[in-house]
Formats: C-alpha cells, structure tokens, sequence
C-alpha cells in the first residue's frame, strides 16, 4: 500500500515530461540543426532490474527497439533514454505477464540533432495494432491496442499510470501534439493503451 501512495506521487510529478526534452534549469537551449524539434534530452535514473519478464525489446509492425530500465530520479521525474532509438520500461510499473497493473514504456518522439525517434510510431498506434515486448527469457507477450489519447501535460491519467492491480495494459507514452519549443517541446503526451492479445 506504501508503495502505490509513493508511485501516485511520482507520477503526479512527473509523467507530464515523459517522452519530452528539456534543459536542465528550464532555459532555452543553444540553437538546434531542427528548431522544430525538442533538444536537450535529460539523461533517465537507469535502474536494474534482474526479473526474467523485464522488457528488452518492443516491437511495432516489423522494426524493434531496446528497452532500458529507467526510474524516476529525486524529485519523482521519469525521463525516457536519450538515444532516441531507444524506448524505458518505467521499473516501478508492471511487469510484462504479470497478469494484473499497468506496464509503462516511454521514448522520446524525436530529437533535434539525431532526428525521428523510434517512440514517433507510438502516436501512428490504432485499435486494434500488435504490441510485442520481449523479456530478459526471450518470452514474447503480445498486446493489442485498445485506445489512444492525447492529453494536456497538465491532465495525464495518473490513476491509469500507476495502477498495479486489475487487467494488465501495456500504455505507451510519448509526447504528441504540437511542438511548443523549449522546456515543454510538445504541448501534449500521446498515450497507446493495449491489453494482452
């Protein structure tokens, strides 16, 4: 019971800038070669997790991406890998087969000196799409997407974020929207809720 309080916390704090790029104090960042993308990428709270369901892999249509394991760091943020090519596993969500809670993937949708990021395909997600995550035992769970939303940073769905009990759903964030510029970089989160196919 402690536990869920504290991740409500976190995810109250945070996931706004899930997906999404800043500097560190909050300033705009130097010129970019793409003045339309997010620059700047805080680094994530690498995490370790040793479970043999721990998400290494997603795949979406035919092209995969690494996963890494990420925390939220001391003030409750969660920030997703740098190299845009690269998704987070959010180590205090669900994990994948666990049958029950909310397991969290997040990635930057682009960035302005290495371009596209893989989490772009998050907001091109529809009902009804295939979600694979593979483990750390090489098992695949696959899930189907159910719904998207694109909501206001201000407005995430923290109950939904943070939930560790009922149905298991996979939800995707990222950051969707228009591109507002430095410190927010999109004005919206994109989120892909899938259930177990």
């Amino acid at each position: 019971m402690r536990r869920a309080a504290a991740l409500v916390v976190s995810a109250a704090a945070v996931l706004s800038l899930v997906g999404c790029g800043s500097t560190v104090d909050g300033t705009a960042s130097a010129p970019s070669s793409n003045p339309s993308a997010q620059s700047d990428l805080r680094p994530p709270v690498t995490a370790t997790a040793s479970e043999p369901t721990t998400p290494v892999t997603v795949t979406v249509g035919d092209a995969d991406a690494p996963v890494d394991a990420v925390a939220t760091d001391s003030q409750g943020a969660l920030y997703p890998p740098t190299d845009v090519r690269r998704l987070g596993w959010w180590v205090d969500s669900a994990l994948p087969g666990a049958g029950a809670g909310s397991v969290v993937i997040t990635g930057h949708v682009d960035d302005a000196r290495q371009g596209t990021g893989y989490a772009k395909r998050i907001s091109t997600l529809k009902q009804g799409d295939r979600v694979e995550l593979t483990g750390k035992d090489g098992a695949r769970i696959a899930y189907r997407v159910t719904r998207t939303a694109s909501v206001n940073k201000g407005v995430l769905p923290t109950d939904d974020l943070n939930r560790l009990d009922g149905p298991e759903t996979l939800i995707m964030v990222t950051c969707g929207g228009n591109f507002v510029g430095p410190p927010m970089g999109y004005e919206n989160n994109d989120l892909v809720y899938a259930e177990r196919a």
